[in-house]
């Protein structure tokens, strides 16, 4: 499979966790016990999600740098974490805080300028 193609699947498993575990968060009680979070459907998809993240991580480190490999990846879960955050959560973003996910984004294109 190709490497950028891996990135992009690690990315979207990683926001993926993240949106799922959030959504858990909200159907806990307030005792937020292990026995519960054990029996919560979002948190069991959520650990899936972020194991499918974790398997497809090693395989990207077969074809792509690492030094490619981990800004990417933690670069993009954050920049789509947030827009969905946003999108999906109504969580309230400033200029300030786009302005600094654009920086993030140029960051990472500067990183595959001239290597790929």
């Amino acid at each position: 499979m190709h490497g950028m193609l891996l990135l992009a699947l690690c990315t979207v498993f990683s926001v993926m966790a993240s949106v799922l575990l959030k959504q858990a968060s909200y159907s806990v009680s307030a005792q937020f016990s292990l026995v519960e979070l054990g029996g919560n459907i979002h948190v069991w998809l959520g650990g899936m999600a972020y194991a499918a993240a974790f398997v497809g991580y090693i395989y990207t480190l077969r074809t792509v740098p690492l030094s490619l490999v981990q800004p990417t990846i933690t670069a993009g879960v954050s920049v789509f974490t947030a827009l969905v955050a946003v999108w999906f959560f109504k969580e309230p973003m400033s200029a300030l805080n786009w302005a600094g996910l654009l920086l993030v984004c140029s960051g990472v294109f500067m990183l595959f300028v001239g290597r790929v």
